[in-house]
């Protein structure tokens, strides 16, 4: 290399294995006393919901996503989380019909932003976990150890049949995610220079994984688990496991017995969080007619479809015994929940958003992942008129 050639050549100065702990992470050891992190721009439509509004996410270029992650990152946002599909419910042209692949995903965010989490959701039977910890290592190298792993056991049928595999049983599920986990975790940390493996699901011989991530003991995980099984694998494994809460009034009930559970299983130090989905306008008439109109765009087809779904499969992560069914396709909360995505509605002006997380706060809840149905607009709103009001009720530092 010539001396002209070495000059425009960037300098990296070296960065050994283990440099950062994962206990300091914004979405763990952040000076936030409430979290918040963006969900599910991954996908058409995001985790704005299955609903044709006009505002939501097209990924009609790569440059969509990478300027949200961009701006969340600037306005101090805890963590972008991505969520795993592999395919649409009712074509590429509908809600959820196109999405980027999570670790790819995360790959290409982590290189352009600075301080946020960034996660990759990771459907465990669709990833092998020597390709899953290598993914991940390289990763938290290209964010200096921001990485995130959003782990899911899986239920999704269709998505089963398109990759040959088989749909366990719900415990079953739960069974692998261990194993899986479990050798994720010592490819990560792991002193011995390789080693063979003989699970119930994997048979591994020489395995190994380097480089290491940066974070140590590794990446943070968060994990869904409303059932037994599912809070086994939280209390083992995950930094936050997610609470199944389908309004800030349910969570007052259903939380601080979660927290009980966690605390009796030594985990005291598990964050609880909720999916959340946002609508923040200047009035309370607006915010409620902007429901309505997101009613009235709803994807009905697609929504029957995953609500189907999501039942077939033995689904746990949500409460359906606290929505009303109905005949009427327009009048059941079964399917018109989807319509948000499933999460935990958060409606109305700054003040009523701020005052639903500070009940979520009361509750046992330390942070929530929210979709939008217009990411933009609503991450300026969060930086513009929610942040500034978490910060008067000592929600954000």
């Amino acid at each position: 290399m010539t001396e002209t050639e070495s000059s425009v050549v960037p300098s990296r100065d070296f960065v050994a294995d283990y440099t950062v702990q994962r206990d300091d992470s914004p979405m763990i050891g952040g000076e936030n006393a409430f979290k918040v992190a963006v969900f599910g721009a991954n996908v058409t439509t995001g985790q704005g919901g299955l609903n044709f509004a006009e505002e939501g996410l097209q990924l009609n270029n790569w440059s969509e996503v990478e300027q949200l992650a961009i701006k969340a990152d600037r306005y101090g946002v805890d963590g972008f989380v991505p969520i795993a599909r592999w395919m649409g419910l009712s074509g590429p042209d509908r809600p959820w019909g196109r999405q980027f692949e999570t670790f790819t995903w995360a790959a290409g965010l982590a290189a352009v932003t600075q301080n946020i989490q960034i996660f990759a959701t990771c459907l465990i039977p669709f990833i092998h976990p020597i390709m899953a910890a290598k993914m991940m290592a390289t990763v938290d190298h290209i964010s200096n150890g921001r990485m995130g792993l959003n782990a899911t056991a899986g239920y999704f049928r269709p998505e089963y049949a398109m990759f040959g595999v088989e749909v366990p049983e719900h415990d079953t599920r739960y069974e692998l995610a261990e194993e899986w986990m479990t050798l994720v975790e010592r490819l990560w940390a792991s002193d011995e220079v390789e080693f063979d493996f003989d699970g119930d699901f994997f048979h591994l011989t020489g395995a190994q994984s380097y480089p290491k991530p940066v974070q140590t003991p590794g990446p943070m995980v968060m994990s869904a688990g409303a059932s037994p099984a599912g809070q086994a694998f939280a209390f083992k494994h995950a930094n936050i496991l997610f609470a199944s809460v389908a309004t800030v009034e349910q969570s007052a009930a259903v939380t601080p017995k979660l927290r009980a559970n966690a605390n009796a299983a030594g985990r005291e130090d598990l964050g609880l969080w909720s999916a959340a989905h946002i609508i923040c306008k200047d009035t309370e008439k607006e915010a409620k007619e902007y429901v309505e109109y997101i009613n009235e765009k709803g994807d009905y087809e697609s929504a029957l479809r995953y609500r189907n779904i999501n039942l077939a499969g033995g689904g746990k992560s949500f409460d359906w015994d606290s929505l009303k069914s109905s005949d009427d396709p327009k009048q059941d909360e079964t399917i018109k929940t989807w319509f948000r995505a499933g999460m935990l509605p958060l409606v109305g002006t700054p003040e009523m958003i701020v005052d639903g997380m500070l009940k979520l706060q009361e509750s046992g809840i330390t942070g929530i992942c929210t979709g939008l149905v217009d990411y933009n607009e609503g991450l300026d709103r969060m930086n513009e008129q929610i942040f500034p009001l978490m910060r008067d009720a000592g929600l954000r530092a």
